[in-house]
């Protein structure tokens, strides 16, 4: 392949592609379904959360009722509750464990685990939507 032939080769893979209108028509389809779908998944969240806040209200409630007057089950039509206790561990939380590697002078090991630069790198694509917010005030 002598030059001529490398830059014509290079020139058509760096031109930029045009879709046809078919392509066209089918992205343009496709990309108001996922508005729909997008919309469609904001109510539900926000549906969702409504109930979660409810209840959770009413969670606190019930435990207390049960331990205060020792249900360990409580069998309804709608199926059963366990009421019980646990204990845990908290888990650890990174600050603290870079402030422990700081705290008994371990600068290297800090370095080695906290380095960006040793890390390996990931690449992710992604779309997100933005609804611009309006503002009432003046």
């Amino acid at each position: 392949m002598n030059n001529e032939e490398m830059i014509q080769q290079i020139l058509k893979t760096e031109s930029k592609k045009e879709p046809d209108e078919e392509e066209l028509d089918d992205f343009k389809i496709k990309v108001e379904e996922w508005f729909k779908l997008d919309d469609q998944i904001r109510k539900l969240s926000i549906a969702i959360k409504e109930r979660k806040t409810m209840q959770n209200a009413l969670n606190q409630s019930i435990v207390t009722f049960m331990f205060e007057y020792e249900y360990v089950e409580l069998n309804t039509q709608f199926g059963m509750i366990k009421a019980k206790k646990k204990q845990y561990i908290s888990p650890i939380k990174l600050k603290e464990v870079k402030n422990k590697l700081l705290e008994h002078g371990n600068d290297e090991l800090f370095n080695n685990i906290f380095n960006q630069e040793n890390r390996e790198k990931i690449e992710k694509q992604s779309i997100q939507r933005f609804v611009p917010k309006i503002s009432m005030t003046l």
